[in-house]
């Protein structure tokens, strides 16, 4: 292990953790109880401390934080909805923000889907 290896920020976490407890620990984040945002994603995923504050810390700054879809509810499905009502952009958003990929990658993949 180099020297700075241990200062790097770990990568988010690749666990996911379903809608419910990305919703309810991103409102206890923006309540400014993130400690409490912690131990919910540890108690709901098994999550240790140091990969639940790093998907505290995604959540907060609106970055990739695996979510596990719920049955029947998948990225794509969530992703034709919002194509039904001419909501493109919102759809790039939403693809971008759980996939982690770029904005050019989200497009192709929204204009990929089969309506």
């Amino acid at each position: 292990m180099g020297f700075f290896d241990g200062m790097r920020k770990p990568p988010v976490p690749a666990r996911p953790m379903d809608r419910p407890t990305a919703d309810e620990a991103l409102g206890l984040i923006r309540a400014q109880r993130k400690i409490e945002a912690i131990k919910l994603i540890r108690e709901r995923t098994g999550m240790g401390l140091a990969e639940a504050k790093h998907a505290a810390d995604a959540l907060e700054a609106g970055g990739h934080v695996p979510i596990q879809p719920t049955p029947g509810h998948t990225l794509a499905d969530r992703v034709r909805e919002l194509l039904a009502r001419d909501r493109v952009a919102e759809a790039v958003v939403l693809v971008s923000r759980e996939t982690g990929m770029t904005e050019d990658e989200s497009a192709r993949f929204v204009t990929s889907l089969d309506r």
